[in-house]
């Protein structure tokens, strides 16, 4: 084994974080964009 189990857990539980980083990011600029998306269409008419 190259690494300890213990850096092995590590990085599982490093990888799962930024992930769920990740998704909760992505959630929230899609959130915004469907918002200024309706907002322009209210404008425009």
């Amino acid at each position: 084994m190259i690494y300890s189990f213990e850096l092995q857990i590590m990085g599982v539980i490093i990888f799962t974080a930024m992930g769920a980083g990740g998704i909760s990011l992505w959630h929230k600029r899609r959130k915004l964009r469907k918002e200024l998306e309706s907002e322009n269409k209210d404008a425009n008419f």
